[in-house]
């Protein structure tokens, strides 16, 4: 099938009120969304998506679909999509090997999977190689909330929705130690600290990070690089790698003996052609692949079709949201003990006709 069209779309949704008893986060925001349809010259249509988080961001990535990616794809054939996202990387080469162009590129690369399973009547998950698990234990993922107090209070209501694991979002080692205390020692804990510490710090507190027995901890360090030289850090497993933008990238951060997990992110590793050859990588290398799921869209199924053919069992990270903000309508973006993978073709599911048109930034 030719690829006849490329249209990224720009959605914005509301953050709803939250009710009484359900603590603020640090920063809310609306919820920036940007995906990419994906139509050939027979009809068939495949979604995609990229990570925005901010405005700013969505406009770059929006622009960067429409301007730069798609002259590439237009009038080519979905079943060279592996060679052709191999083709953009080294034509942008010269902006990074990680960032906005991939970013963007991840969008076009996941709605052509969709389109390819559809064409094939099979999943992504039977594209990848064949799935392992049809159903993946869900992880609460909460905002930060810098605050010890209202981190414990949300890690509470999480567990009360039956998640099978929790990670917050903390740089305070005291706030993340009273949200410890809330969490049972069978229940699996991943602390995020979004790279505010130190290796320096990490040596000083040692014991008190070893001591919150977590299943790892996500980014402790600014620059990461620091670890790369470093050995087994005692009683702490890191993970990291989501910002990584290639296999061979997250193939040398798995030589180090201080990173226990690595987490490959599909959007930041410019979509599921990339996606696939880090999850290939990390089994060879023996490190535990734990793929990064802060997505609600195209790029959350691929996740799911990620973490059911990964070699080992891994948690979709759920972040905070509203069944409102699910554009799929099955209960993606709710807390809960699992989540099944997608069977049918392609990602499995397309986004809500009616969803993409009351967010959609252009109006339609």
């Amino acid at each position: 099938m030719i690829i006849d069209r490329i249209e990224p779309l720009a959605l914005r949704i509301p953050a709803p009120r939250r009710p009484a008893g359900v603590p603020s986060p640090l920063a809310p925001g609306d919820l920036c969304l940007t995906l990419c349809r994906v139509t050939t010259r027979s009809g068939v249509e495949g979604y995609g998506e990229c990570l925005s988080l901010r405005p700013p961001m969505q406009q770059a990535l929006f622009a960067t679909i429409r301007d730069a990616i798609a002259p590439h794809y237009l009038g080519k054939s979905i079943d060279q999509r592996e060679a052709l996202n191999l083709a953009v990387r080294k034509r942008f080469a010269s902006f990074g090997r990680a960032g906005t162009v991939l970013n963007a590129l991840a969008a076009v690369d996941i709605a052509l999977w969709d389109i390819a399973g559809k064409q094939a009547g099979r999943s992504v998950s039977a594209l990848l190689g064949g799935a392992r698990r049809t159903r993946v234990p869900v992880m609460a993922s909460l905002d930060k909330y810098d605050h010890a107090g209202r981190a414990r209070q949300r890690v509470e209501q999480a567990l009360a929705s039956g998640v099978a694991a929790v990670k917050v979002h903390e740089a305070s080692l005291e706030v993340i130690e009273e949200a410890r205390r809330a969490i049972p020692a069978t229940t699996p804990f991943v602390a995020d600290c979004n790279n505010a510490h130190t290796l320096a710090d990490l040596g000083r507190d040692g014991k008190r990070w070893a001591d919150l027995d977590l299943l790892w901890l996500e980014d402790p360090i600014w620059p990461p690089e620091d670890l790369l030289d470093e050995p087994a850090l005692p009683g702490i497993v890191v993970g990291m790698g989501a910002d990584l933008g290639s296999a061979e990238q997250m193939a040398l951060y798995a030589k180090a003996s201080s990173i226990g997990v690595l987490q490959p992110d599909v959007c930041m590793l410019g979509g599921l052609s990339e996606a696939s050859r880090a999850l290939a990588v990390l089994a060879r290398a023996g490190k535990i692949a734990a793929p990064h799921t802060p997505f609600v869209g195209p790029a959350a199924l691929a996740s799911l079709h990620m973490l059911a053919v990964n070699k080992e069992e891994g948690y979709f990270a759920t972040i905070e949201a509203e069944d409102s903000m699910d554009p799929y309508g099955f209960g993606l973006t709710r807390w809960q003990a699992s989540l099944d993978v997608p069977t049918a073709s392609g990602l499995g599911f397309d986004p809500d006709p009616g969803f993409l048109r009351r967010y959609n930034l252009a109006g339609g």
